[in-house]
């Protein structure tokens, strides 16, 4: 199952680790397992007493918040970054926890597993997590920096990281994982001085060493069902482009002509989704340079979005977000979508495509108040989609952040 990174993921991403919560990598990590979590620093797992909170680091989940969207899990100490969720309905989501939600942000790795009411922390082999894929309980991958890490339902085993600067992770089969690295978004101008150029590099884990695939686009995105067909969307010479691995090779997807809305227009997806109907749906934008003055150049556009439905595939432009170049995508599980994008540097925006309609609003506050979605994963299978968050305030007392994870139905 792919794990999707949004934005937020990336700025978590980027912040270093102060030097107090620096790990020491084990000689023998391949035995990595609950015996050696046992004998680690009784430091690291001591339970906190937040002393700016009255009660605990873990409000009770809430009901409904709006949308069909409730809080399933939430903790002020947390600071969640990736997310899976595995055919057996499994819910796995890897971060980093300080000990005092009130204190400084000395953190420790942290990896979750649950089932939307029962949640405990998995012990994991040494490593800041950045992202999480699974295709079965049996088969769960974890990604640091530089390395990563497999459970086969009984111990961690160790292998090395995709890549530099991890975008997209999708877990389709043991020995079967995918790794978008090394990516550049549509970020500010560009085109003033020269003009901008879609990179990524797509990598395969074929069972023992990752290798560089030769998909016909540049890929932004990685996506299928468990055991099924894999896709990938991106870009090819500007122009948005879908491509299909069917175990062997990849081969590009004939689409229909981009919607013209400007004679330099640029085009790309940067997310997409598939469903057991059969539907597949993508989204990214179409761009072009506008402004007057070198300081004032900036890229305008509108999102687009790619949906086969019945073996066609179309084009349409949603009336949000106007453009950004970092909005995700799901399937609900009911034939709709589900998109996220910035509402502003603070909260998240949803949009949800059912019935043929898409329908906007807000996605629902955490405890905090400014609440940004940083990863999303749809149980296979289901109508029930997840979503790592992370939530913070600029009031003046502390906790100033809190993570989570809330469940849509």
């Amino acid at each position: 199952m792919r794990t999707r990174i949004l934005r937020v993921a990336a700025a978590l991403a980027a912040m270093v680790l102060p030097a107090a919560c620096a790990l020491t990598t084990p000689r023998d990590l391949e035995t990595w397992n609950e015996t050696d979590a046992a004998a680690a620093s009784a430091a690291a797992r001591e339970r906190p007493s937040p002393s700016c909170l009255t009660g605990s680091p873990m409000p009770e989940p809430s009901p409904d918040r709006g949308g069909g969207w409730r809080v399933a899990y939430y903790d002020y100490r947390d600071r969640l970054a990736g997310l899976a969720v595995t055919r057996e309905g499994t819910v796995w989501a890897a971060g980093t926890r300080v000990r005092e939600p009130c204190g400084p942000e000395t953190r420790s790795p942290l990896l979750l597993r649950g089932d939307g009411e029962r949640w405990r922390e998995v012990p994991i082999p040494p490593m800041e997590p950045r992202a999480v894929a699974a295709s079965s309980d049996r088969d769960v991958w974890l990604f640091g920096e530089e390395a990563a890490a497999r459970w086969n339902g009984r111990r961690w085993t160790t292998a090395p990281g995709p890549g530099a600067d991890l975008k997209q992770v999708h877990a389709a089969a043991p020995g079967d994982v995918w790794a978008v690295v090394n990516a550049n978004f549509l970020d500010g101008a560009g085109g003033a001085e020269e003009p901008w150029s879609s990179r990524a590099d797509l990598r395969h884990w074929d069972g023992t060493a990752w290798r560089t695939a030769r998909p016909p686009l540049v890929a932004k995105d990685v996506d299928g069902l468990p055991g099924g067909a894999v896709w990938a969307a991106g870009s090819s010479r500007g122009r948005a482009a879908l491509a299909r691995w069917n175990g062997w090779s990849w081969s590009a997807v004939p689409l229909p002509a981009v919607p013209a809305l400007h004679r330099d227009q640029l085009s790309e997806l940067v997310d997409l989704a598939v469903d057991e109907s059969g539907r597949v749906a993508a989204v990214g934008w179409v761009a072009w340079v506008c402004g007057t003055q070198e300081e004032d150049v900036t890229y305008c556009g509108r999102t687009l979005f790619l949906l086969r439905e019945n073996g066609r595939w179309s084009y349409s432009l949603p009336a949000e977000p106007e453009l950004d170049p970092h909005v995700g995508l799901e399937a609900d599980g009911r034939g709709g979508f589900w998109l996220f994008y910035s509402k502003n540097e603070w909260n998240t925006a949803v949009g949800h495509l059912s019935g043929g309609r898409w329908t906007y609003g807000t996605f629902p506050a955490g405890p905090l108040g400014h609440t940004r979605v940083a990863a999303v994963a749809r149980e296979p299978g289901a109508a029930r989609v997840w979503a790592a968050v992370a939530d913070t305030t600029e009031q003046e007392g502390p906790p100033y952040r809190g993570g989570g994870i809330w469940l849509g139905e």
